[in-house]
């Protein structure tokens, strides 16, 4: 007899304890009948309501349920590179626990790359649930980082969908410490496919994604992808040398004509604490991109994974 397809689910835990019996119960009811096999692996990021009990009661209960607790807080990028790395199935879905993605149309996400012979499927949020303050700060933090990156960040696009066994070998070659899904998909090169699905709201929980951390994930994403912020800098210099060199040519006018008779200027002191600044601002930026390389040559592992409710870690 041929065996059936396995389909990973990939979910990363953080703050959603009271979502992962709905999620489990959602994963099971989304493949009945659907003639796919199917294992959720729970990547417990170390939340702060304590979700590895809850998943390792849900592991006890159903041999297809696996957990994964990390060491410490990673994030949920790499949270998700944990899951990747412990998926065992011919396609991984990626979903997050709170629900406002369904995990019941992961069945249909199979039969979509099936049919256009794609290597991932990459669901396109539709209607959105969030308040209209939400939806244009979201739209405005992706354009900002599309234009800083150099590459198409839509908002409208986040980690839902399936992901072929070949791309995802191919994303665990990759051996940055910094990760972010939606990017280093698109630096496959391997073919996609939309899907478009509506919204929901959040089950449980809140999201843990404040100002001050979108604005942390931004900086990393942009240093660790691109090298555009270092090019602007060097226009930036360029454009201020022009700038002082024609002010120089209009100084040198104004003292020949007699116009200029003030011995000292306020603005000078002005303009050197604004060029001081813009040196440092500029000097700063250099400076994340040694501290990337820092982290790089230290080759500290990028996951450290505590205990598994595998086999023996039950």
């Amino acid at each position: 007899m041929t065996a059936l397809p396995l389909i990973s689910v990939v979910s990363p835990v953080y703050g959603c304890r009271d979502c992962l019996v709905e999620l489990a119960s959602r994963v099971r009811a989304g493949f009945e009948g659907a003639g796919l096999d199917w294992e959720l692996i729970l990547v417990d990021d170390r939340g702060p309501d304590e979700p590895w009990p809850v998943i390792a009661y849900l592991a006890r209960g159903d041999g297809r349920i696996r957990g994964l607790r990390l060491a410490r807080n990673h994030g949920q990028h790499l949270a998700i590179w944990a899951g990747l790395e412990a998926a065992r199935g011919d396609w991984v879905a990626v979903v997050d626990c709170d629900l406002q993605d369904d995990p019941g149309v992961i069945p249909a996400l199979h039969a979509r790359a099936l049919a256009a012979e794609a290597d991932a499927v990459i669901v396109e949020r539709g209607t959105w649930h969030d308040t209209r303050l939400r939806r244009m700060a979201s739209r405005a933090y992706s354009r900002t980082l599309s234009w800083l990156t150099g590459f198409r960040i839509d908002n409208n696009i986040g980690n839902f969908g399936l992901y072929s066994r070949r791309m995802v070998d191919v994303l665990l070659q990759f051996r940055d410490k910094e990760v972010f899904l939606p990017v280093m998909v698109s630096l496959t090169g391997l073919p996609r496919v939309l899907f478009t699905l509506d919204r929901s709201g959040r089950h449980a929980g809140e999201s843990s994604y404040n100002l001050l951390r979108l604005v942390r994930m931004a900086v990393a994403i942009i240093i660790r992808f691109s090298d555009r912020p270092l090019k602007l800098s060097v226009i930036v210099g360029l454009a201020f040398s022009g700038f002082a060199a024609l002010f120089s040519v209009l100084l040198v006018v104004a003292w020949a004509t007699g116009a200029f008779t003030v011995p000292g200027w306020t603005s000078i002191i002005l303009s050197v604490w604004f060029l001081s600044g813009l040196i440092l601002a500029v000097l700063g930026i250099h400076g994340f991109y040694v501290g990337r390389i820092f982290r790089e040559v230290q080759d500290r592992p990028r996951i450290i994974v505590e205990c598994t409710t595998d086999a023996a870690g039950r």
